[in-house]
């Protein structure tokens, strides 16, 4: 159930701001921007084998594909609007418009419970809509916790090489380029500096459903396809950013 209490979350986040609210003294627009590390999670795309003349596998067999992947750089910029609407006196609203990237490398992973070398990598980029909520118990507080989470579409670039048959060279491929769903649930601490700028870390923690990669033979020049394999994906990141409040 992890992947309904994940859109659960991020949807009812996004449907807060129907509520009724009350003014907030500090609304206006801003533009944000981060940086830090992303650790995609595990995945194991899955399929059915059914190979074009002349390409290896059996038609009808599993394609099971159990990969890992390096922790490695994410980075995003934002454009957002401090909203008037606070509530229970102190959850106030914020609302961004987000693009950010994430890029990994193939660290390892089996094809169909064997022990292959692996290599590759894996680009994501997220267009989403978020929701925070700024928790504000006291106008003096420097430090304000925040929580929140966004929906969007995620385009997913996959290259996930591996061996065959005991082979040190790779010669399959999962393979292409594909969008799903993309939901995010994220909390973190600002600091104002009594500037126009705010220093923020966030930890998120997202999730990207029905990505479907091409299983394919590369070996001696080849490139004929075997299976559609798919999975949904799922990762964390810890980044540090900075916003301009205009």
């Amino acid at each position: 159930m992890p992947n309904l209490k994940l859109f659960s979350l991020a949807t009812a986040t996004l449907a807060a701001v129907a509520l009724p609210a009350q003014a907030q003294n500090d609304q206006g627009w801003y533009v944000s921007g981060f940086i830090g590390a992303g650790f995609p999670g595990d995945a194991e795309l899955t399929g059915v084998q059914n190979p074009v003349a002349g390409a290896p596998g059996v038609a009808g067999a599993t394609a099971r594909i159990a990969t890992d992947f390096d922790s490695d750089t994410t980075l995003g910029v934002a454009l957002g609007y401090d909203t008037p609407w606070e509530f229970f006196g102190i959850f106030n609203t914020r609302l961004e418009l987000e693009y950010s990237r994430l890029e990994a490398d193939v660290s390892g992973g089996s094809f169909n419970s064997g022990v292959q070398p692996f290599s590759g990598d894996l680009a994501i980029d997220f267009f989403l809509i978020n929701n925070y909520s700024d928790i504000i118990w006291d106008d003096s507080q420097t430090i304000i916790p925040f929580v929140g989470g966004g929906l969007g579409v995620a385009n997913v670039d996959a290259n996930i090489l591996y061996a065959g048959g005991g082979s040190p060279t790779p010669n399959f491929v999962a393979t292409g380029k594909d969008s799903g769903l993309a939901g995010t649930i994220a909390g973190g601490l600002t600091w104002l500096t009594g500037t126009p700028w705010e220093v923020y870390g966030e930890a998120r923690y997202y999730q990207i459903r029905d990505l479907e990669f091409e299983r394919r033979f590369i070996g001696g020049g080849a490139n004929l396809f075997n299976a559609s394999v798919e999975d949904d994906f799922d990762g964390s990141s810890l980044t540090i950013g900075a916003r301009y409040k205009f």
